[in-house]
């Protein structure tokens, strides 16, 4: 059986703004890969690995 927890944050807005610029940065990193990916497929019908990229 596995134990989980749950904490619960209370950022300040500084804290806030720092933790949304982070979410965006890793939102746009996973989207341009994800289209990276798409566009290799659809133009050379070829994987590309996460290692790959």
């Amino acid at each position: 059986m596995r134990k989980t927890l749950k904490y619960r944050l209370f950022p300040t807005k500084k804290q806030q703004r720092i933790l949304q610029e982070q979410l965006n940065e890793c939102r746009w990193l996973y989207n341009h890969f994800l289209e990276e990916r798409k566009n290799a497929w659809e133009e050379d019908k070829r994987n590309i690995t996460y290692f790959q990229q």
